[in-house]
């Protein structure tokens, strides 16, 4: 069982031939499977109807250590349509806003890959309306592709596309899976990752996520939302990728629409973060980091920080561990990667407050 950065080559299976057999092989080898709690991303009780975009195929129930929210994961890879929380007219209310955010980001790259600035990458449009974050898979460095180009590009071009529509037709509701897609239609460099793209409109959190990197949403410190993972099975997570990398096809990703409040902070990161700090831990932080007045870019660097202290301890019950141990592996400690924390402190929009 290894810790380390995971190569987690591979993806839908769709190539055949010893290329695609030795991918696999290598991506078993180096792969690592996430707390089963986070797979799903369900509160207490909650039921996932799962469709090709989930882990499962068929309806499951998960409880989770800590208390968090409904959420519901459609037949149509929709998630995150209602929560328990919300009550019809608070939601109404919220939809009926314009928000924006402020936000700030923080990388901490594995310490064997700060030479070549880690594997990760994110970005933060200037609308204030969208932001995402990509996790390089590592295992193409053992072929001699550098893993952080692709998850790079990736990222430059949902920037571009995002220029675009920003000024042609404005963001909307399915702008974060329009940009995955576009995005991934242009990268050219070889290699693979996981992605999660967020854009805010009308009231709500628009999301398209795939893999293992995520999002969750913070309510005076208290755990809102946390997006699930996708996985295939164990220790194989989806992602995207060049033609000769086995991935999967960026309308996999799961789609995500959560109602949003005025002072809620949103949170995505890399699973650098979510291997190694519960999502109770990660609400609790950056609520307080807030709540003294610390910037969002200040709240993503003590979260990092942290994250990255949790990662080199060899006695914490990590959420690696914790899931690992589930599933009979004997390990303890956290797990050691590219950490990228982006966090958005989400506000009603003056613009929009003054037409109200």
């Amino acid at each position: 069982m290894s810790s380390g950065g995971g190569a987690r080559m591979g993806g839908g299976g769709r190539q055949g031939g010893m290329w695609a057999r030795t991918l696999k092989h290598m991506m078993r080898r180096h792969a690592y499977m996430s707390p089963p709690y986070l797979a799903v991303g369900l509160a207490v009780g909650a039921t996932a109807i799962c469709g090709s975009a989930c882990m499962w195929t068929s309806c499951h129930k998960a409880t989770s250590p800590s208390g968090y929210n409904r959420s519901t994961v459609a037949s149509d890879g929709m998630v995150g349509r209602s929560y328990a929380s919300s009550s019809s007219g608070e939601a109404q209310q919220a939809s009926s806003k314009t928000m924006r955010f402020a936000a700030g980001a923080s990388m901490l790259p594995h310490p064997d890959k700060e030479h070549r600035g880690g594997e990760d990458a994110y970005f933060i449009h200037s609308s204030e309306y969208c932001l995402g974050v990509a996790d390089g898979v590592g295992g193409w460095a053992e072929v001699g592709v550098d893993p952080g180009l692709y998850s790079r590009e990736l990222m430059n071009h949902s920037v571009s596309l995002l220029d675009a529509l920003d000024s042609e037709i404005g963001i909307h509701s399915g702008t974060p899976q329009d940009v995955l897609e576009g995005a991934h239609a242009k990268t050219k460099a070889r290699g693979s990752c996981t992605a999660c793209i967020l854009c805010l409109f009308e009231g709500r959190v628009h999301a398209a996520n795939l893999g293992d990197s995520g999002f969750l949403i913070a309510r005076q410190g208290v755990v809102e939302y946390v997006s699930p993972q996708q996985q295939h099975e164990f220790n194989f997570p989806y992602q995207i990728g060049s033609p000769d990398s086995m991935s999967d096809l960026p309308s996999a990703a799961n789609r995500h629409v959560v109602d949003l409040q005025h002072g809620d902070v949103l949170v995505a990161a890399t699973d650098g973060l979510f291997d190694n700090v519960f999502p109770d831990e990660a609400a609790a932080i950056v609520g307080m980091s807030k709540e003294k007045g610390h910037s969002p870019k200040e709240a993503a660097d003590l979260l990092a920080k942290f994250a990255r202290t949790r990662a080199a301890d060899p006695k914490h019950l990590s959420p690696f561990a914790y899931g690992a141990q589930q599933l009979g592996y004997r390990y303890l400690g956290g797990k050691m990667d590219d950490i990228t924390v982006v966090v958005a402190y989400i506000q009603e929009d003056e613009e929009g407050k003054n037409a109200e």
